[in-house]
């Protein structure tokens, strides 16, 4: 026997660390290997997001800017904020997903830690279970965070992803909490819980699987990008989407919400676009875009090669027209490699124009099996272009240690 993707989606680990009483969320089912490595993907992901989020690198006071990017050129450095109470001072939004709640095993909790004169301190920190909706085993509150000014009322906001929310039925359809910034600090109070927009809610979506802030209409608010890795498009399973929600003076709103699927090629089932998610102005128009990864995409005979879609912002929001997909650049596509996988933006060449890095952790580097890489795609004018761009392995001149198995290098991204 062995975990499939479903198991791991269920609630369901290697190891065992994560159970819930409730036998019918288990999903434990003879699987090959390939489904066995797709499982060992979401544990690994799942298991990796302690979500350390630094609430400082999220979400700048600029429009066109988004979470898990780096500041562009024209913008000074000591403008990035997370700034939940507003007093000058960072914040550090940390996420607890397997945190046990009232009994509710793996129910999830945030906690938030101020900044301060003296640094991040415990003095004043607050917990906060999931708002909007029912604590429940196994929603792994916390599982993903994204922050930015929703509201645009100066405070920035949090949004928290439960990626195995059941939502009526639907188990594992997934939902995001929205905790607004306020003098004393995040608040529970006006807390909002969005399951999918843009879309059916579904068994096994696993909507907020990942989340990115960006103004991608250029209004001065901050949007939600949410990925729904195990959404089905028609027949396609777990071909994978991304729901947009938009920021205005209310907050974040489903009304006009989007949803994509991967651009730029064909969908396909068991892609898992919406994977990861990342956001930052490609193309300098001072709009923000968004790139989202599908690790499990089949590149030509390769399986499981991975590739990235970006869509471009414009007044009107995200639009699929000119979107783009890349296969990892900088070296040879290979089955298994799941590029994609981990994404993050910021202006690496320092030119004024936001660039991605996105991982292939499973990449071999020579005869070293899974050792894994980061490739580079740079921005432009006319956006993100695989023309000159990088492959970094741990066996790169200039980078520390060498390659070796099961290294996973790239496992996790950012940028500062």
């Amino acid at each position: 026997m062995a975990l499939n993707r479903r198991t791991v989606l269920s609630g369901g680990r290697s190891g065992g660390s994560l159970q819930e009483p409730a036998a019918d969320r288990w999903h434990v089912e003879p699987a090959s290997w390939r489904w066995a490595r797709q499982g060992v993907v979401k544990v690994r992901r799942i298991a990796s997001i302690v979500v350390l989020v630094l609430a400082g690198s999220l979400w700048p006071a600029v429009p066109g800017f988004a979470s898990g990017s780096a500041l562009s050129q024209s913008t000074p450095a000591a403008r990035l904020q997370a700034d939940f109470n507003n007093d000058g001072a960072d914040d550090l939004a940390v996420g607890v997903p397997e945190e046990s709640v009232a009994g509710h095993i793996a129910a999830g909790v945030v906690e938030v830690l101020p900044g301060s004169a003296t640094g991040i301190t415990g003095t004043g920190s607050q917990l906060f279970t999931q708002v909007g909706g029912a604590v429940e085993s196994v929603d792994v509150f916390g599982a993903s965070l994204a922050a930015g000014d929703f509201n645009n009322d100066g405070f920035d906001d949090l949004a928290a992803g439960a990626p195995f929310e059941t939502i009526g039925t639907k188990l594992r359809a997934g939902a995001v909490s929205v905790l607004y910034g306020s003098a004393a600090g995040l608040t529970a109070t006006g807390g909002q819980l969005f399951s999918q927009v843009g879309g059916a809610v579904e068994t096994e979506d696993n909507f907020g699987f990942a989340l990115t802030s960006g103004d991608f209409n250029n209004n001065g608010f901050a949007d939600l990008a949410a990925g729904a890795p195990g959404e089905d498009i028609g027949t396609a399973d777990s071909a994978g989407a991304v729901s947009i929600l938009s920021g205005s003076t209310a907050g974040l709103s489903a009304t006009g919400g989007q949803l994509f699927s991967q651009v730029g090629g064909a969908v396909e089932a068991n892609d898992d676009f919406g994977f990861a998610v990342s956001a930052g102005d490609f193309n300098n128009d001072g709009v923000a875009d968004l790139a989202a990864g599908a690790p499990e995409e089949t590149v030509g005979s390769a399986e499981l090669a991975g590739a990235v879609s970006v869509l471009y912002g414009s007044a009107a929001g995200l639009s699929a027209t000119g979107g783009q997909l890349f296969t990892q650049v900088g070296g040879t596509v290979e089955t298994d490699d799941a590029f994609g996988f981990t994404l993050t933006s910021g202006d690496f060449n320092n030119d004024g124009v936001a660039d991605l890095a996105a991982s292939a952790v499973f990449e071999d580097v020579g005869s070293i099996p899974n050792a894994g890489a980061v490739s580079v795609v740079f921005g432009s004018a006319a956006g993100l272009t695989g023309t000159g761009g990088q492959l970094f392995t741990q066996n790169s001149p200039g980078v520390p240690d060498t390659a070796e198995q099961d290294d996973r290098f790239g496992d996790a991204l950012a940028t500062g």
